[in-house]
């Protein structure tokens, strides 16, 4: 399996969403989200078109961690273990502009 970190993804201005990929053929055995400790806005994982307001089409809120401790994630997975997660699919905002989250993904 071969990992590969987008490093920190962030959303230049709260409401534009942020695509983790343009690249349509990019899939992936599995995808980790994690919160940036020390930031202080939530942030927004779901699809296109989410909206942060109603939590239309999102799929998991990431809680900010302003000090030490753990930071919150969330983790997917295929359940074929193969790669059919499509990486173009996953968007994501934030309450903060300029804030973020650490993504990395894994392929088989």
């Amino acid at each position: 399996m071969t990992v590969t970190t987008l490093g920190r993804v962030n959303v230049a201005t709260p409401g534009t969403l942020v695509q983790l990929s343009t690249d349509l053929t990019v899939r992936v055995a599995k995808l980790f989200f994690q919160v940036i400790p020390g930031l202080t806005g939530k942030v927004y994982i779901g699809k296109a078109g989410m909206t942060r307001s109603t939590l239309s089409g999102v799929m998991r809120v990431l809680a900010p961690n302003a000090s030490s401790g753990v930071s919150d994630s969330f983790f997917l997975e295929a359940s074929d273990g193969a790669d059919s997660i499509n990486v173009a699919s996953y968007w994501i905002d934030a309450d903060v502009a300029g804030e973020g989250l650490l993504i990395t993904y894994w392929t088989e």
